[in-house]
């Protein structure tokens, strides 16, 4: 028997989609629920719902469909490094101090983000936006914090315990679980510096045990999400005319 499930709240979320390029009244609530149609339960009713909804889910494909850059390999998840962890952490890190304008001039040094928090790979080939949705699903937003040197330090004993992270601006060398060398910007760590670390809301507030990130020095937080840096990074590496060719460069290293 041929079946296929269709939620409404798709419909909704089509039916909002397309609403801001309108000027009708826009949707204020939006209650959800699951209807399993096969070629038995069908009715005329239904074929009507599903004939509605086909010019909007046309559009939204085309949107995902959209070719974001070009890879030339496979962007794989891992640790303690990985390909996706560079590139997602170099891209946020870059687009972070494009965006960040703060009153000391001074950009941002580290970006580090949880490997658990990847919810995808990129494939060899045309990326496009939706495989980058598929990578980042939420809705984070980017937040930089001003740290102590101490504090710092803290994060990347933290990284090392942890079998590594993605994060991008910094080196760290290990024995085991103690650090033997840490370069933060090209520069010797000095514990009496402050740093400026970018991460999501998220991992801000302590999530996923990220307890080093309380009580910062200052906490600014960017009307702009973790995906859309992404995205708007391999937009702007496309329009150079350059192609992703991500590799591990051993900015972890254990000994």
């Amino acid at each position: 028997m041929h079946k296929f499930q269709i939620r409404y709240s798709l419909f909704l979320f089509l039916l909002a989609f397309t609403s801001s390029c309108s000027t009708t009244p826009k949707l204020k609530t939006v209650d959800s629920s699951s209807l399993e149609l096969n070629s038995q339960t069908i009715t005329p009713s239904d074929s009507s719902f599903i004939k509605a909804i086909t010019p909007y889910k046309s559009e939204l494909e085309k949107t995902m469909n959209e070719v974001l850059v070009f890879s030339k390999q496979q962007i794989l998840k891992g640790l303690p490094e990985s390909t996706l962890g560079n590139f997602v952490s170099d891209a946020v890190l870059k687009k972070t101090n494009d965006n960040y304008k703060p009153s000391d001039n001074l950009p941002v040094n580290v970006c580090l983000l949880n490997n658990g928090g990847l919810r995808g790979q990129l494939p060899k080939g045309n990326i496009t936006r939706g495989n980058a949705f598929e990578l980042m699903p939420f809705e984070n937003s980017i937040v930089v914090l001003t740290m102590t040197g101490e504090k710092t330090k803290q994060l990347f004993e933290y990284i090392v315990a942890s079998n590594g992270a993605p994060f991008a601006g910094a080196t760290v060398k290990a024995k085991g679980k103690k650090i033997t060398e840490l370069k933060i910007s090209g520069q010797n760590f000095d514990q009496t510096k402050i740093y400026k670390i970018t991460t999501s809301d998220y991992l801000a507030s302590g999530g996923d045990k990220y307890n080093f990130f309380k009580d910062p020095i200052k906490v600014d937080t960017l009307n702009y999400k973790l995906r859309d840096a992404i995205i708007d990074y391999m937009i702007d590496q496309n329009k150079k005319g350059d192609t992703l060719n991500v590799t591990i460069d051993g900015r972890i290293i254990y000994e």
